[in-house]
């Protein structure tokens, strides 16, 4: 039954003359030219580890976030947090949980897609901001992490290190507060792929 079912949809999207698409097979942002190697088909050869999540983070906007490599280190200290954090039932004569957070390998890069907010949906392709994890020494105190964000045409509007003024006020000043997380928000995770 459920065959025919499948089949006989196929068909009435087929005879309508509509085709159903992977939303994340669009590309709605323009890929500045010195990111094109590293990001090119980064919604289809990535993994996406979360939907559309609205985030109070983020400027209440609505965020869909990639990894290129180390989503198992996302994953694992996304479920730490919860474990050392979200413990409701806090007994005061417990002793403190000791945090197991993992650290990003050299060349992962965390990529954000931003997205206006309207009705409380996700809206207009908005920005793109990443962090690429560099080879030690790149920014010591900010662990190593280069900053990005560029709009939807391609514009670069930031990048740089975490010590950059700019940089500071719009992302590593939040980030410093996660440090012991490699500095990475890992606030939802779904498995995707």
């Amino acid at each position: 039954m459920k065959r025919v079912l499948l089949s006989l949809a196929a068909g009435l999207i087929a005879a309508s003359g509509q085709v159903i698409a992977d939303p994340f097979g669009v590309y709605p942002f323009k890929i500045p030219p010195q990111y094109q190697a590293e990001l090119s088909d980064y919604r289809t050869d990535w993994t996406r580890v979360t939907g559309f999540e609205h985030s109070g983070l983020h400027w209440q906007q609505f965020i869909v976030v990639f990894l290129n490599k180390d989503v198992r280190v996302y994953e694992s200290n996304y479920l730490e947090y919860l474990r050392l954090y979200q413990d409701y039932d806090e007994d005061e004569d417990e002793e403190e949980p000791v945090p197991n957070f993992k650290s990003y390998s050299p060349g992962t890069i965390v990529l954000k897609e931003n997205f206006s907010s309207q009705l409380g949906s996700p809206h207009e392709a908005l920005t793109i901001t990443m962090m690429i994890k560099r080879q030690p020494g790149y920014s010591p105190t900010h662990g190593d992490w280069e900053y990005v964000q560029f709009d939807k045409q391609g514009k670069v509007l930031l990048a740089g290190k975490g010590t950059d003024s700019a940089i500071q006020k719009v992302c590593a000043s939040c980030h410093e507060s996660i440090k012991e997380r490699d500095y990475i928000f890992a606030n939802f995770y779904s498995k995707s792929k």
